[in-house]
C-alpha cells in the first residue's frame, strides 16, 4: 500500500477527528469522552478493542513479530487562547501539547492497517494511552498487562513539534528526555502581625532562601558537564493579604536529569537542603514527591531504522534536522522504552516548510498545522508494515 497516498485520501477524516478530539480535552487517566469517541472510531474500522488500566488497546495482523505504537490522549490543565474555531469548549482544560494530533495520526494509521492487514507480516499493538501529563498512564497501561499477549518486540512514539517547520523530523540518539521528579516543599512558621516579625516565624523569608539553596545545587554540586535542572515554578502562602505573615508556605517544582547518580544526589540534596535552611530559621519542612518518570532513552538501531521508513514515505519533505537533539521535558512513555526497545520522533507541525511556529507546547496560544497529520498516520503505518516486512521470520 502507499501509505501517502492513501493518508492523504483520508485526510478530511483525520482532521475532523483531530478538532473534535480538540474541542473536547480531558485530564489525567479520567477521559471518558475522548476514550468513547476513539473506541468507536476503532470499532468501525473492524477492530476489537480491550481496555487495558485506564487506557485502549487493538490490534492488526496476526502472529510475530509484534510492534507497538503509540499515541497520548490527554490535555493540559489551561485554557486555550489559540482563537480557533475548534478550540476547547471545556473551561480550564486545552490540547496545547498536540495529543489531539497524536491521537488522531495513529487513528488514521489504524485504518490503513486494517486495510491492509492481510499483508501485514506479524501484529501491530495500536496503544491509546491517557495521563501522559500526569505521568502515570503509560505504568497503568503497563500494570494491566500492556506489554503481555502479546509482548512488543518494538516500540515507536510521535510528538508534533509546532516550533519545527512543517513536515521536518527530528529524533535523538540515546537520551530523548530527561527524568521527572516533581516536589512539593511545605514551609511551616508562625502566623503573626506583619508590624510584629518578632512576634511571628517568618516562612517566607525561610522559603526564599531556600530557593537560593536549591539554585546552589545545580551550579555547585552537580557534575557540569551533566544536564541538570531543579526549578521551583509556584509558591503561594496562606494568607492573602499585606499585613499577615502566614503559617504555611508551599512551593512546588521539579527535579530533570538524564543522569541516574545525578538524579540521586539532587533527591537526597533537596530534602536536606529544605530541612536545614527551614531550621535555621526556626520553622519546620515537609518534602513529598508526585509522580517520577525515568529519562525515555530510544535505542539507536531501531531509530536509525524506522528513520529510513520514515524517509521512504515522506521523501524530500521529510528532511532530518540535524543534530539529534534532547529535550528536558519529560515523557512517561519512558516506562515502557525501559523494557522494549523503541524509536521516538518529532515531526514539524509549523506554518510552513521553512518556519515553526512562534509559540511552542504548553503555550495558550499554540496552534498546530493539520496539513502534518496525513504524514503522522503514513509515518506510523508505514514503519510498523516494513518493520513487520523485515523481521518477519
Amino acid at each position: 500500500m502507499d501509505y501517502l497516498k492513501r493518508a492523504h485520501e483520508l485526510t478530511e477524516e483525520i482532521v475532523e477527528n483531530r478538532r473534535f478530539l480538540h474541542q473536547h480535552p480531558e485530564i489525567g487517566c479520567d477521559i471518558p469522552v475522548t476514550k468513547a469517541f476513539v473506541e468507536d472510531k476503532l470499532k468501525c474500522m473492524g477492530y476489537e478493542v480491550a481496555h487495558v488500566g485506564p487506557g485502549l488497546v487493538a490490534m492488526a495482523g496476526h502472529g510475530s513479530p509484534v510492534i507497538l505504537l503509540r499515541a497520548d490522549m490527554d490535555g493540559l490543565l489551561m485554557e486555550e487562547e489559540s482563537g480557533l474555531p475548534f478550540a476547547s469548549v471545556n473551561p480550564g482544560k486545552a490540547h496545547c501539547c498536540g495529543h489531539d494530533n497524536h491521537t488522531a495520526m495513529l487513528l488514521g494509521a489504524a485504518k490503513m492497517l486494517k486495510e491492509n492487514e492481510a499483508d501485514l507480516k506479524g501484529t501491530v499493538k495500536l496503544m491509546f494511552q491517557p495521563g501522559e501529563e500526569t505521568g502515570n498512564g503509560a505504568q497503568e497501561m503497563i500494570n494491566g498487562g500492556l506489554l503481555e499477549n502479546p509482548r512488543p518486540d518494538v516500540t515507536m512514539a510521535f510528538h508534533v513539534d509546532a516550533l519545527l517547520p512543517l513536515g521536518k523530523l527530528n529524533y535523538s540518539k540515546g537520551p530523548a528526555f530527561c527524568s521527572n521528579d516533581v516536589f512539593k516543599i511545605e514551609v511551616m512558621g508562625k502566623a503573626g502581625h506583619g508590624a510584629r516579625p518578632h512576634q511571628a516565624v517568618d516562612a517566607i523569608n525561610a522559603s526564599a532562601h531556600i530557593i537560593t539553596g536549591l539554585e546552589a545545587l545545580i551550579s555547585r554540586e552537580c557534575t557540569p558537564t551533566e544536564i541538570c535542572m531543579l526549578t521551583v515554578c509556584s509558591i503561594e502562602s496562606d494568607t492573602k493579604t499585606f499585613n499577615v505573615f502566614p503559617q504555611v508556605v508551599t512551593m512546588t517544582g521539579s527535579i530533570r536529569t538524564y543522569n541516574t547518580g545525578q538524579r540521586a544526589l539532587l533527591v537526597r540534596r533537596l530534602q536536606e537542603v529544605v530541612d536545614g535552611i527551614s531550621k535555621t530559621f526556626n520553622c519546620t519542612s515537609k518534602v513529598t514527591f508526585g509522580h517520577q518518570n525515568d529519562p525515555l532513552i530510544v535505542d539507536d538501531q531501531v531509530e536509525t531504522e524506522m528513520r529510513g521508513y520514515l524517509e521512504e514515505v515522506l521523501g524530500d519533505e521529510a528532511s532530518v534536522v540535524e543534530p539529534p537533539i534532547m529535550k528536558m521535558g519529560s515523557e512517561d512513555f519512558a516506562s515502557v522504552t525501559v523494557q522494549i526497545p523503541s524509536a521516538y520522533f518529532y515531526i514539524g507541525a509549523g506554518p510552513d516548510r521553512e518556519n515553526g511556529y512562534f509559540c511552542s507546547q504548553h503555550n495558550a496560544k499554540v496552534r498546530f498545522n493539520e496539513e502534518m497529520l496525513p504524514y503522522g498516520a503514513a509515518g506510523f503505518a508505514n514503519c510498523a508494515a516494513r518493520w513487520l516486512e523485515n523481521h518477519s521470520k
